[in-house]
């Protein structure tokens, strides 16, 4: 806007003479090889909105808004469109919703950002990369979704293990899954430093009838930025 109103044509034109090479993010990087591991496992990349309604973002996944977690959008043209989400999970559920008309088992990924609040940042917000696999089918086979999580891990050169440097899932509940088929996963870094950097088990049947969904559906969602 300000080149528009200076005017483009009175922009003084000047060579660059700087020397610079221009390469990859390494968060770009890693999400290509996430992203080609999980296709050829053969899943279906999809790429879903970065804004959902805020009861799709927590009712409807049986999650509760603490107030410290979601960026609510000021002046939002539709209901649907209220909050920058928090999870893939809800882009997914709807993506397989308005694809009933295709064969099961369904096999969906994506590898996309999440937006969350951020009060020590400038603008308040952080942007945080994650990666999403879902299969729904006659039964939820918790065992393939953790098998695409597996194969993943494998792709990062992160082993499965509880001592060193590794991942490894420990029993937890969520609410946006069935009790007793849900785990943490958990991830120990060179360091030591051990944290959650994501979830995976089998959807609720509340959620699946919020979303009406027809099927079963197993996931895992990992903050992959923590392998950067």
């Amino acid at each position: 806007d300000l080149a528009i109103a200076f005017g483009y044509n009175n922009i003084p034109r000047v060579q660059n003479n700087a020397a610079t090479v221009g390469k990859p993010l390494e968060l770009n990087t890693l999400s290509d090889i996430v992203r080609q591991k999980m296709a050829s496992c053969g899943w279906i990349e999809a790429l879903t909105l970065s804004l959902c309604s805020h009861e799709e973002n927590f009712e409807l996944l049986r999650r509760v808004d603490t107030g410290d977690e979601v960026v609510v959008l000021e002046n939002p043209k539709s209901v649907e469109y209220q909050v920058c989400r928090t999870s893939l999970l809800p882009g997914l559920l709807k993506t397989i919703r308005e694809n009933k008309k295709h064969p099961i088992p369904y096999r969906l990924f994506e590898v996309s950002d999440v937006v969350f609040k951020a009060g020590d940042r400038e603008r308040g917000t952080r942007n945080e990369r994650h990666a999403c696999g879902l299969f729904s089918g006659s039964s939820a086979q918790f065992e393939v979704t953790q098998g695409l999580l597996d194969a993943v891990m494998a792709a990062l050169d992160v082993a499965h293990a509880k001592n060193g440097r590794g991942y490894y899932l420990r029993e937890s509940e969520n609410p946006t899954y069935l009790g007793g088929r849900s785990a943490s996963v958990m991830y120990r870094d060179w360091s030591g430093a051990e944290k959650e950097i994501g979830s995976i088990g089998v959807i609720h049947p509340e959620v699946l009838i919020n979303y009406k969904l027809e099927y079963p559906v197993s996931v895992f969602e990992i903050n992959i930025e923590a392998f950067v």
